[in-house]
């Protein structure tokens, strides 16, 4: 005969810059997710961590790190509030365990209960613009690993620039070389504000004569 009872609630920790809202969201969840909500001094390993803050900060991760060192097995998943991370940001928070990001302002009890059932039946729940950000990364480091393969990492710019650039030589503006490349225009000024600040350039025009006088054009 087969056990049919149900599998054990998923274990959660609140942890919150606000202890009041700490409180609250723990009371809430407590109530209406299908978790069980542990204190944040617990001897026992959550399965979930859910993080509310304004800012994703260093401390933040250190937490994080500290979580994934003291698990025997698989680190606790995140379930982040905050405001949207940065792409490093973001990167970093998915090494770390990120399966679902709520955008902090105004949201809502219910949003964070949704969340929080999402990833306790073992799904995720990101935003949109979270989910391109990430596949970008992704065909970045593809782009780099094309870079790697094709001996060309000595060069003063990644092959994803020299890209861009080319497509600004030939006078096509932000939104039609994302077009052309398959990128977000956010992503195409990203790549060209990184070749001027990391080169030390004043702007894109100078940006493309850089790469024209290093023989990349």
């Amino acid at each position: 005969m087969s056990d049919s009872s149900p599998p054990h609630p998923a274990r959660l920790i609140v942890l919150a810059e606000d202890p009041l809202a700490e409180d609250a969201v723990a009371a809430h969840l407590a109530a209406h997710a299908r978790v069980d909500v542990l204190t944040p001094d617990t001897v026992e390993r959550p399965d979930i961590l859910l993080i509310i803050a304004t800012e994703i900060t260093d401390r933040i991760f250190i937490r994080l790190e500290r979580y994934a060192q003291e698990s025997t097995g698989r680190p606790p998943r995140l379930v982040l509030i905050a405001d949207i991370p940065t792409p490093s940001q973001l990167s970093r928070a998915v090494e770390l365990g990120l399966a679902a990001f709520v955008p902090r302002r105004q949201v809502r009890l219910a949003d964070i209960e949704k969340a929080v059932n999402v990833v306790a039946r073992g799904g995720a729940a990101m935003p949109q613009p979270l989910v391109g950000c990430l596949l970008e990364q992704i065909r970045d480091q593809q782009w780099k690993d094309q870079e790697i393969s094709e001996g060309v990492t000595s060069t003063p710019l990644t092959v994803r620039e020299v890209a861009v650039l080319r497509q600004l030589a030939d006078g096509f503006s932000t939104s039609e070389i994302a077009t052309a490349l398959h990128y977000s225009e956010r992503t195409v000024k990203y790549i060209i504000h990184q070749v001027i600040t990391r080169c030390d350039l004043r702007n894109r025009v100078h940006a493309v004569a850089y790469a024209i006088q290093n023989g990349l054009l």
